[in-house]
This record gives structure tokens, C-alpha cells and sequence, in this order.
């Protein structure tokens, strides 16, 4: 076996707390006139672990991307 695969884990680092790391509420996004985020509203705890999947073209960069300042939204909080 690796040392990877027998390597204890820190489950410290695993645990979710009741702090707040994101909060999204009722944000928009348009690109002129198409509407490309719709309404959103997301709670993220700190050290809770999610996934952001759907198909193409339905926003999941630009959710990403707003949440890390890259983009602006319109409307809404972050």
C-alpha cells in the first residue's frame, strides 16, 4: 500500500460548524438580456463541502465566479 492510503486522516478538519463561510440571497445575473442566474439563494457553512452540477451553459461558472468577485452580479447579496 501507498503512504497515502495508510496515512491517518485529521477528522477535525472534517467537521461543519455553524459559522457562515457563504450566504447568497435572492442575487440575479444577466448578460443583456438573457437571465443567467435566477433568484439564488445558497447558505454555506464553514467546512461543509457541496457540489455545484447541471448542464452546460446553466450558470455554474458564473455562480463561481461571482462568488469570488471575478464577476458582478445585479442584483441580490453575496
Amino acid at each position: 500500500m501507498s503512504e497515502l492510503a495508510t496515512r491517518e486522516v485529521d477528522r477535525s478538519q472534517l467537521t461543519v460548524s455553524d459559522e457562515v463561510a457563504i450566504e447568497i440571497i435572492n442575487m440575479n445575473k444577466w448578460y443583456g438580456a438573457f437571465h443567467v442566474l435566477r433568484d439564488i439563494n445558497l447558505t454555506v457553512n464553514r467546512g461543509e463541502r457541496i457540489v455545484i452540477c447541471g448542464p452546460s451553459g446553466s450558470g455554474k461558472s458564473t455562480l463561481i465566479r461571482c462568488i469570488n468577485r471575478l464577476e458582478e452580479h445585479q442584483e441580490g447579496t453575496i
